[in-house]
């Protein structure tokens, strides 16, 4: 495998098989929200500081860091919930900066039901436009797919921002649960293509978002892995979402 690898902090005993294999870290402190709130970041800064350390990350190179999600809707018809969402990014941009990392993956916050896809797309153009305007050109934006069940929406997302720090994250399991029944996941990254910038790895049997090894579901691996290398840049990276990830990063290492 030539492409970059991370695996995610929730994995059980992540530090040790990022440490074993040597491959990349991605961080989920950030995930709850509260993490950020003024009287608790010094003290998740400094335990994520400790985690890079210990499984031997040097620089930010091989970090990534998960921004928050709960209730965080970019595409929120109230604009209170807007201005909320756009603070707890902006305090998770903080704490990147703070440590010195320069990648954050964000999810899309899209609900079914809830949003319109036609008023999801615009606001979210609107939303993060906005959120990019003052960051350095060395800092990456990954939007990722969650309870989206079609990869145009997204896909029109990113071309209109048209910001080439800002990429999508495709993450394979999520898509493999909702995704309406005219789309296989090869299908998001063909359409998705170039827009790609970095992808979650894990499997599932389609019922529910169940983080297994890559070779256990019905996600057949090594025919997205194929459809990556065909339709994405070699620069498009990989983070491991198993639970159990020991199998599943030397797995994925020997392909």
């Amino acid at each position: 495998m030539e492409r970059q690898i991370f695996l995610a902090t929730f994995s059980d005993d992540a530090l040790k098989v990022i440490k074993k294999y040597g491959i990349g870290i991605e961080f989920n402190q950030f995930c709850i929200s509260q993490t950020l709130d003024e009287d608790k970041i010094d003290r998740t800064i400094a335990a994520m500081q400790k985690e890079m350390k210990e499984c031997g990350v040097s620089d930010e190179r091989g970090a990534i860091v998960h921004g928050p999600f709960t209730e965080l809707c970019p595409q929120s018809i109230d604009p209170l919930f807007v201005d909320l969402a756009m603070k707890r990014f902006e305090q998770a941009y903080e704490g990147c900066r703070r440590l010195g990392l320069k990648r954050l993956v964000v999810h899309s916050g899209f609900i079914p039901l809830i949003y319109f896809p036609v008023w999801h797309v615009k606001q979210s153009v609107k939303f993060w436009s906005r959120f990019m305007e003052d960051k350095p050109e060395d800092f990456t934006l990954y939007i990722e797919n969650v309870l989206d069940s079609e990869p145009e929406s997204l896909t029109e997302i990113v071309s209109q921002i048209d910001d080439p720090r800002v990429k999508l994250c495709l993450d394979v399991g999520h898509a493999n649960v909702v995704t309406e029944p005219e789309y296989s996941v090869t299908d998001w990254i063909r359409i998705m293509g170039p827009r790609l910038g970095h992808f979650h790895l894990h499997n599932n049997d389609g019922s529910s978002d169940q983080h297994r090894p890559l070779t256990s579901g019905s996600l057949n691996m090594k025919e997205i892995l194929a459809a990556i290398d065909d339709y994405c840049d070699p620069s498009a990276t990989l983070t491991i979402e198993s639970r159990e990830c020991d199998e599943s990063v030397a797995w994925l290492l020997k392909q």
